[in-house]
């Protein structure tokens, strides 16, 4: 596969009027979090100040202050993720763009360019604002701070709990600076993977309409809610927000999220795979 046309196909993607919409509704969402909590903790004091990253939109930690910032990004997540490159397949079969792509790349060369686009641009606009936010935390309160929002005692038994229920415990115990980058990388990945799950199945099944393609990763986030309400009892928790949050306390395994990880990449792949080898009419 060609890099000049990966590179090609995500800066355009980039410029479609999907993906401005939301890379702007997500700066939003960041700043209007920003402006809440630069006038809701002014003027405290560091000693008794919270964590600068634990006040993140991304932060499920946040929750214990306030939940409405937060539960609209869950609530509007799995709609979000598809929107910016999910559906660009499928538009440029409709538009007839697809037939000139291939007979200039050849359909192997526009496929597996067109995933590696859709995962590219899609990951991008979901880094580059919890970044912005990130750098605007770090610039506005003081780095000093350590409080948790649940308001327990760093030495007692709950708060240790707490910490050791994170995803990566002993990367925020060294640097919750640190942690915090990785979660949003992570976060970023997970959602360029989700928009490629979203064009791979638009690349097998022809589809006429755009809301049938919110379908797949609508329902995959929701079944993780459902059998996490079934399984009440079990002590691992598997909602999908309990692993892509950051300073998550649910009791979780961070195995489970690589073997979902790994099940939706070569799932896509495979569809990608297959859909190269079928004759274009």
């Amino acid at each position: 596969m060609s890099l000049r046309a990966t590179v090609t196909q995500t800066c355009f993607l980039l410029r479609k009027k999907d993906a401005i919409i939301v890379f702007y509704l997500l700066l939003f969402m960041v700043g209007l979090n920003f402006i809440y909590n630069v006038c809701e903790f002014q003027n405290m004091d560091t000693l008794i100040m919270f964590q600068p990253m634990k006040l993140l939109l991304l932060s499920y930690n946040l929750t214990c202050y306030n939940w409405d910032r937060t539960l609209l990004l869950i609530q509007l997540y799995p709609f979000l993720v598809v929107i910016p490159a999910g559906f660009s397949l499928m538009k440029e079969r409709q538009s007839g763009q697809e037939v000139y792509l291939i007979a200039r790349m050849g359909r192997k060369k526009y496929l597996w360019s067109k995933m590696l686009a859709v995962f590219g641009a899609t990951a991008f606009i979901f880094t580059v604002p919890f970044f912005l936010e990130i750098v605007l935390n770090c610039l506005s309160f003081p780095l000093g701070a350590g409080g948790d929002l649940s308001n327990l005692h760093y030495f007692s038994e709950e708060y240790a709990q707490i910490v050791d229920n994170y995803l990566m415990t002993g990367l925020f115990l060294k640097s919750p600076y640190l942690y915090a980058v990785i979660g949003v990388l992570i976060f970023g990945c997970v959602s360029g993977l989700l928009g490629v799950f979203t064009m791979a199945i638009s690349s097998v099944w022809k589809v006429k309409y755009s809301v049938f393609l919110f379908l797949p990763v609508v329902i995959l986030l929701n079944v993780t809610i459902i059998l996490n309400n079934r399984l009440a009892g079990n002590s691992v928790f598997i909602r999908w927000y309990d692993y892509l949050l950051l300073f998550n306390e649910e009791s979780k395994n961070g195995f489970c999220l690589l073997i979902v990880v790994m099940i939706l990449l070569i799932f896509s792949i495979g569809l990608v795979f297959g859909s190269t080898r079928k004759d274009y009419i």
